[in-house]
C-alpha cells in the first residue's frame, strides 16, 4: 500500500510539474514567462505575457494535468487515499517543477482540475463560491489580491466538507490549498498597479 501511495504521489508530481506556461510562452512569443510580471508560470501571468488565449489554454491544460493525476492514481492504486496523494503532489509539482529549476505557478488551476474530476457538479459549485468570495474581498472590501487569494484558499477545506465531499477529497482540497497559500505568500505585498489594496 505504501509503495502504491508513493507511486501515486510521484505520478501526481510529474504531471503537475509539466511547465505548460513556460512551454506555451516560448512557443508563441519566444519569451520566458518567469522573467515577466509576477514570475509565476500559471494562466494569469501567461495572459500578461502572451495574451488571453495563451493564458486560458495554460489554465485548461494545467487543470487537465491535475485531473489526469487523480485519474491515473486510481489506475495505480486501489485506495481512495491515492487520490489525495496524487492531487496534492500535482499542485506541489506545478508550484515547484523539477523541469524548470523548481519554479512554477500557484497551482490554482491544477487543484481545480483535480477537484472537478472528483465531482464535476459539486466542484463547479465550490469553485463558483470561492470565486465570488475572492471578488467580494477584492472589489467590495478592497483586500489586496494576494491576500484575498490566501483567504479564499483557506476556505477550501471547510467549504468542501460543508458540501459533503468525501474526507479524502476534503484532504486533497485543504492540503492542495495550503500548498497554494505557501506559494502565494510571496505575493503578499506585490503591487498590482493603480487598483486599491
Amino acid at each position: 500500500m505504501t509503495t502504491g501511495l508513493l507511486a501515486a504521489a510521484a505520478l501526481g508530481y510529474l504531471l503537475g510539474a509539466v511547465p505548460t506556461g513556460v512551454l506555451l510562452c516560448k512557443a508563441l512569443r519566444g519569451v520566458d514567462v518567469r522573467q515577466s510580471g509576477s514570475g509565476h508560470t500559471g494562466g494569469l501571468n501567461v495572459s500578461r505575457v502572451a495574451g488571453v488565449y495563451a493564458g486560458v489554454l495554460t489554465a485548461v491544460i494545467d487543470a487537465a494535468l491535475g485531473a489526469a493525476a487523480v485519474a491515473g492514481s486510481a489506475l495505480l492504486v486501489d485506495s481512495p487515499w491515492a487520490v489525495s496523494a496524487a492531487g496534492v503532489m500535482a499542485v506541489v509539482g506545478h508550484n515547484w517543477s523539477v523541469f524548470i529549476r523548481f519554479g512554477g505557478g500557484i497551482g490554482l488551476s491544477t487543484l481545480a482540475g483535480a477537484l472537478l474530476y472528483r465531482s464535476p457538479a459539486i466542484g463547479l459549485g465550490a469553485l463558483a463560491a470561492l470565486l465570488l468570495l475572492w471578488v467580494a474581498l477584492t472589489q467590495l472590501l478592497h483586500v489586496h489580491r494576494g491576500r484575498a487569494t490566501v483567504l479564499a484558499m483557506a476556505a477550501v477545506g471547510p467549504l468542501l466538507w460543508a458540501l459533503g465531499f468525501p474526507i479524502q477529497d476534503v484532504l486533497l482540497g485543504a492540503l492542495g490549498a495550503a500548498v497554494a497559500i505557501i506559494k502565494t505568500l510571496s505575493d503578499w505585498n506585490r503591487q498590482y498597479g493603480p487598483q486599491p489594496g
